[in-house]
């Protein structure tokens, strides 16, 4: 009797701790939304018509969704193998990992823009000769990125390393990863196929989060974006915010919308995954 009285006692207090963190997230939204429909003196709807009229709107957020998206399947293609094989091949190298994946935080976005602009801006002996020719190929015609929006997808690689990093490193480490690739491997799968096949269906969850992660980041990103001269989404935002708060309140409820939309299709999308495996291994079963 006791134990059903604490375990709805629990059950009461996580509903009221739900309760109150929805409220925490619900209220400044919907202040948000109430002061940008209000001119003042009442609501005008007007002001959704400013917002979808003008030209910039479109332009610039497409833009900044291409960026993200671009730059979060370049990161999970580059980080998630390359983790995947230094757990296999060359743990020794996990301290360089882990550093190299903490520097965007000591380093500031600005530093990093002006690096960036410095490095494919002009020509260096000793970056032609550590970039093994790459950076005098990319600074030139015709594959000139310097102050075009390809060099933002590169920095925001960079910028959302952390984020990416941790969270496939996690779920690799909660795997045992060499004994499931021992034994593909016995069993006649290469090292391409073990990890498209077994490794990254167990890990999945992880890379999903990185993903998600990685495209918040590059949708936020502002620093980069305008030492870079680019037009992205948040440069349009800062820009509205200077001159019409109220337009830029419906920016933000709408970019908070645009964002929110994402995680629930990778949501749907992990728990449409996780139930088709569950209905495998349950025809399985039954045979």
């Amino acid at each position: 009797m006791k134990q059903q009285q604490a375990k709805r006692f629990s059950l009461a207090l996580d509903k009221i701790i739900l309760f109150l963190v929805m409220l925490y997230l619900i209220i400044p939204l919907g202040a948000t939304l109430v002061f940008g429909l209000n001119d003042g003196s009442r609501f005008n709807l007007g002001v959704l018509t400013q917002v979808f009229s003008d030209g910039d709107f479109a332009k610039t957020l497409l833009l900044s969704l291409g960026l993200a998206i671009a730059s979060t399947l370049i990161a999970v293609i580059l980080i998630t193998p390359t983790v995947y094989w230094m757990q296999l091949r060359l743990p020794q190298a996990r301290p360089l990992l882990e550093f190299l994946s903490l520097l965007p935080f000591a380093v500031p976005p600005i530093v990093l823009s002006l690096g960036y602009l410095e490095v494919f801006g002009d020509s260096h002996t000793w970056i032609d000769v550590l970039s093994l020719g790459l950076v005098p190929m990319l600074s030139n015609e015709p594959f000139t990125i310097a102050n075009t929006p390809q060099l933002l997808i590169f920095a925001y690689v960079v910028i959302a390393l952390p984020f990416i990093y941790r969270p496939i490193d996690n779920s690799l480490r909660a795997l045992n990863t060499r004994v499931l690739s021992e034994a593909a491997s016995n069993l006649g799968c290469g090292w391409w196929r073990t990890f498209l096949t077994i490794i990254l269906p167990n890990i999945w969850p992880g890379v999903i989060s990185a993903a998600l992660l990685t495209f918040s980041t590059a949708m936020g990103e502002f620093t980069i974006a305008v030492l870079s001269g680019i037009y992205t989404f948040p440069v349009y935002l800062n820009q509205i915010g200077q001159g019409n708060a109220h337009q830029a309140a419906l920016l933000t409820i709408m970019s908070f919308l645009i964002t929110l939309l994402c995680v629930l299709g990778i949501l749907v999308l992990v728990r449409s995954r996780a139930q088709g495996k569950g209905q495998t291994v349950e025809i399985g079963g039954g045979r």
